[in-house]
């Protein structure tokens, strides 16, 4: 989970067309900041009683940053003013120079530094194992599975994770870029991923009442889940046509690979 500066919505934009495109372009920002409960599902192996500790996990974690982060946005209201966070950059900065002086300046940028790496830390600890993951279904090669065995690391899936974020920081070199980039394939995989419940309940209507799984509220949750996804996808597929168009052509390519990969197995097995 993380936190970045609001977004503050132009006042003369009174449409309703203008607020709902202003309403989903900040959800992108708030996407991102209570975003990362979605990572632990990577290391479901790995949980004891998975199907109990995730969710808690989750819950957990999700109302403790709801309430960190609703305390930061009130002391930057009560420290700067409602109308000077328009003006500010760096606010997290400003609140604690004005607080603790500049050694307090400093001291936070360190903070925020640090809970950049471990954001950073906690993408390069699960990505590498959805790879290996789909690696062990058979949908990529099976050298992604390989491990350094005295480590215990992904090496090459590991390796193969951190060319592609170097690559994307190439072409997306702006913060805002590589937020909308990441945000808006999120949101295509997020509501799809979710959709696949659907398929998924339907399978295994013979198990119903077993104890295997149950959700509260369903289809509603799902459902909800699914639109609002889709909701800020289309929000900055509205407002950044042209950067929507290179993350849906990026995930054209990968999906072109998958079936590459798939038809060469294929004609192997023949």
């Amino acid at each position: 989970m993380h936190s970045i500066a609001p977004v503050v919505i132009d006042e003369s934009k009174t449409s309703a067309a203008a607020l709902l495109l202003s309403f989903g372009v900040a959800l992108k920002a708030t996407s991102f900041t209570y975003g990362g409960y979605q990572q632990t599902i990577n290391f479901g192996e790995e949980v004891v009683n998975p199907q109990k500790n995730i969710p808690k996990g989750i819950f957990t974690g999700i109302i403790i940053i709801i309430g960190l982060y609703l305390l930061v946005s009130y002391a930057y209201v009560q420290v700067i003013g409602f109308n000077e966070l328009k003006e500010t950059s760096g606010i997290a900065s400003v609140v604690a120079e004005k607080m603790f002086g500049t050694a307090g300046k400093y001291a936070s940028s360190i903070l925020l530094f640090l809970a950049v790496l471990a954001y950073v830390n906690v993408l390069l600890l699960s990505n590498p194992r959805v790879m290996y993951a789909m690696s062990t279904d058979g949908i990529l090669p099976k050298v992604f599975q390989k491990k350094d065995v005295k480590r215990d690391v992904l090496t090459v899936s590991l390796t193969v994770f951190a060319a592609i974020c170097v690559v994307v920081l190439f072409f997306a070199d702006k913060f805002e870029k590589i937020l909308s980039f990441t945000i808006f394939l999120d949101s295509i995989g997020m509501a799809t991923s979710a959709a696949t419940i659907f398929i998924l309940r339907k399978k295994t209507a013979h198990l119903n009442g077993t104890g295997i799984y149950s959700m509260k509220l369903y289809p509603l949750l799902p459902i909800l889940f699914i639109i609002a996804y889709i909701f800020v996808g289309t929000m900055i597929a509205i407002n950044e046509p042209q950067l929507a168009l290179t993350s849906i052509s990026v995930l054209a390519g990968f999906i072109a690979l998958y079936f590459i990969i798939q038809r060469g197995k294929g004609n192997k097995a023949g």
